[in-house]
């Protein structure tokens, strides 16, 4: 029984290396090369975190707004997706009892 359970173990080992070899070989070259290309910028306008991207690269890239609010929780956008080629605008606002925007940040991924 001893010697069915370590083969059991060391076909499944082998089984996972493979399928982790596997996705390694899928992945595209481009993409890992590429790596976060978007061209950002943020401000705030009339009590609202805006974050604006343009993706000059060949990939689809996402980013997110996150709105740094006084008196309440921070408040982060959707993920918002950019072609290539493209330019992508986001916008959030506080809470109603939030003192406002008082600061804005992008973050990358998604």
């Amino acid at each position: 029984m001893k010697i069915l359970w370590k083969r059991a173990l060391v076909t499944g080992a082998a089984g996972i290396a493979l399928a982790g070899g596997a996705g390694l070989v899928t992945a595209s070259p481009a993409a890992a090369a590429e790596g976060n290309v978007l061209r950002c910028s943020a401000w705030v306008a009339d009590n609202r975190a805006y974050g604006e991207c343009y993706n000059p690269g060949t990939q689809l890239h996402a980013f997110s707004v996150h709105a740094i609010c006084g008196w309440s929780p921070d408040a982060y956008s959707n993920w918002a997706y950019v072609s290539p080629g493209g330019t992508t605008t986001v916008s959030i606002g506080c809470g109603p009892l939030s003192s406002g925007v008082g600061g804005v940040a992008i973050e990358y991924g998604g």
